[in-house]
């Protein structure tokens, strides 16, 4: 299964962790829906996990409240993300044993230095769930398994700025025109008869 992953979320995720205390691990969700061979995320989903410098917790409670919203939406969760504080990012035995699912194919990304860096997820470290263990993936086997795709694809040429520095200016410039051509001794001569 390849994780369809729009640029938006994963922006989203990076900017979420920043948020988080300085020097603990951090955990988000990445939900969506299944279709066909892709698994298409749609959801940055952010429990409110116990973080730790070594590790997270995510209490019953707290997973059933981040997951709500999976029969109003009829989605899944995809993957999770979570940080590790240093560059060693394979699973320790209590990340395989609290991860969000034991199913095969489930996803669980690890990222680097609590993710100050803001790392893509191929400059991570991908696991993939088999029938048995949570096994990481080679750094050539992420990007055919994550697909990030862009959120906007914007090919406009001529664009109008809104902005008030803007608007100013241009305002500045149409006056300063007006004034002049009001103001040209070629407007008040009258004319010859």
């Amino acid at each position: 299964m390849r994780l369809v992953l729009p640029e938006s979320v994963w922006e989203s995720l990076l900017d979420q962790f920043a948020r988080q205390r300085p020097g603990v691990e951090r955990i988000a969700f990445l939900d969506g829906y299944r279709l066909g061979d892709d698994a298409v995320v749609t959801t940055l989903t952010i429990p409110d996990a116990t973080c730790e410098p070594g590790y997270y917790t995510v209490p019953p409670d707290q997973m059933r409240e981040a997951g709500a919203h999976f029969r109003r939406y009829g989605m899944v969760r995809l993957a999770q993300v979570h940080t590790h504080g240093g560059l060693g990012l394979h699973h320790s035995g209590r990340d395989d044993q609290m991860a969000y699912s034991q199913r095969h194919g489930a996803f669980s990304i690890v990222l680097p230095e609590h993710a100050v860096g803001r790392p893509s997820p191929t400059e991570s470290l991908v696991h993939v769930r088999t029938e048995d263990a949570w096994v990481p993936l080679a750094a050539d086997e992420a990007p055919g398994l994550i697909l990030l795709v862009p959120s906007i694809l914007d090919f406009r040429r001529n664009l109008w700025t809104p902005s008030p520095p803007a608007t100013k200016s241009t305002f500045a410039v149409w006056s300063a025109r007006w004034i002049r051509r009001l103001l040209s001794p070629s407007r008040w001569r009258s004319p010859r008869t």
